[in-house]
């Protein structure tokens, strides 16, 4: 039995991050990933002299000033800085992100139906009323032209669920969808510029080794600091006794066992207690399929690009050459499309093929100009925020706390967190932790 003072599930972005952090304050960690290779969604491939995120396109921001310097901090020298450059594909017509300040760019006569439902939306009774869903609140939101041109095809794109059995609890999270500010509205539709959502206005990405380069950032500090990793080990049993919890039957965490892998693959892993099982059919997620693609010629100035269009299978697509010219060599770039799928729908064979056939159409690119196209399956990329889920959730991690299992990170807690917002929920997690021991 190998026993230490804290064991780690799973060795992505938020379990490293707890290794780290639990190892600074002298803590004896193990931590446990089933892959071959840690790194989560946060890993990167070094193919043909190209760097590939082969969890889709990830970016370095925050809202909250303190986080986004630790965590370019993390990176040290290796960071560039990039001004956002992002659209919305609406008919074939790119319109900058997000909509409400890039309205300027549609026709007049779209223009003046969407500042008009806009506004007759906020000036309305309606804004007495309190949405319940998430396609309640867009409309809420937004008005009747941005939600049925732009918010609600591609929602239906992302989340591949009804919208009306779409949670709104991640909606607050920052960094996902703020509310628009009718000033910057109103500036937009006559013209003048705007920067909307501000806290991506300006993103950081490192300068070598993808996205990749962050998580190792973390990793090689953890190593240092004695926390030990294990790869190709699956959760098959846990088991809490009076002095921890067993993992195993190898495995033995003295004082804690953090979690940070899905919630319902956790819970499984005990003997059935059908006081949580009955809560497990209403975790749902989807799939992301990353389709890398790498093309013969430079990019176009663009970051990524959201297509809200139910023609073209992906919901947006990521010049990844341009967040660091080391990702793609000299006048070549890298294209990242990004497509959801259900968790219990299979992924066809056709689908990379569909996938480059409608990124071949909106970019006007020729099948001469691909050098390679490339398919990665991350079996979970989202997390589906259903109506019942916070309620849900809330039992889970309160069963889980009572055996000495704290519940962290994106799946750990099963909330739609962009990295910044991990990085809090673990650093919050330690330090509590700590505080309660001493």
């Amino acid at each position: 039995m190998i026993e230490v003072d804290v064991i780690v599930l799973g060795c992505g972005w938020a379990g490293i991050l707890a290794a780290y952090k639990l190892a600074k304050y002298n803590a004896t960690v193990l931590c446990l990933e089933k892959e071959q290779k840690p790194g989560g969604l946060l890993r990167s491939e070094h193919y043909r002299s190209f760097v590939i995120d082969i969890g889709g396109s990830h970016v370095i921001f925050s809202k909250d000033d303190r986080v986004l310097n630790a965590l370019i901090e993390l990176l040290e020298a290796n960071v560039v800085r990039n001004a956002r450059s992002s659209f919305i594909d609406l008919g074939g017509k790119l319109i900058p992100y997000p909509i409400e300040t890039g309205l300027y760019m549609l026709p007049p006569e779209d223009r003046f139906e969407a500042v008009k439902s806009f506004l007759e939306n906020m000036l309305s009774q309606y804004r007495d009323f309190e949405p319940k869903n998430l396609l309640e609140w867009i409309y809420y939101a937004f008005g009747s032209w941005i939600a049925k041109n732009y918010l609600e095809p591609y929602n239906r794109k992302l989340w591949k669920r009804p919208l009306d059995q779409v949670s709104l609890d991640w909606i607050s999270i920052p960094g996902r969808l703020p509310l628009p500010d009718w000033k910057e509205v109103i500036k937009a539709a006559v013209g003048l510029p705007s920067t909307g959502y501000k806290e991506q206005a300006v993103f950081y990405y490192p300068a070598r080794g993808g996205i990749e380069a962050l998580f190792n950032s973390v990793y090689e500090k953890a190593l240092s600091l004695g926390v030990r990793t294990l790869t190709n080990v699956s959760l098959q049993s846990l088991k809490v006794v009076n002095d921890g919890v067993i993992v195993n039957n190898t495995f033995k965490a003295r004082k804690y066992l953090i979690n940070t892998t899905p919630l319902p693959d956790l819970v499984k892993a005990f003997e059935r207690d059908d006081y949580v099982a009955a809560y497990l059919e209403y975790f749902d997620y989807n799939k992301v399929v990353v389709i890398a693609v790498g093309v013969n010629r430079p990019a176009p100035p663009h970051h990524w690009i959201y297509v809200p269009d139910e023609r073209a299978v992906f919901h947006r697509y990521a010049w990844t050459s341009n967040y660091s010219p080391n990702n793609a060599p000299a006048k070549r770039s890298l294209a990242l499309l990004e497509i959801t799928v259900q968790k219990n729908e299979n992924i066809t064979r056709d689908l990379t093929a569909r996938a480059l056939r409608d990124f071949l159409k909106l970019t006007n690119l020729d099948e001469d100009d691909i050098i390679f196209v490339k398919t990665y399956v991350n079996e979970y990329g989202y997390p589906i925020h259903t109506l019942k889920i916070k309620e849900v959730r809330g039992v889970i991690l309160k069963w889980l706390k009572e055996r000495k299992i704290i519940s962290i990170g994106r799946w750990g807690s099963w909330t739609y967190w962009n990295m910044d917002r991990v990085y809090r929920n673990v650093e919050d997690t330690v330090d509590n932790l700590v505080e309660r021991r001493e």
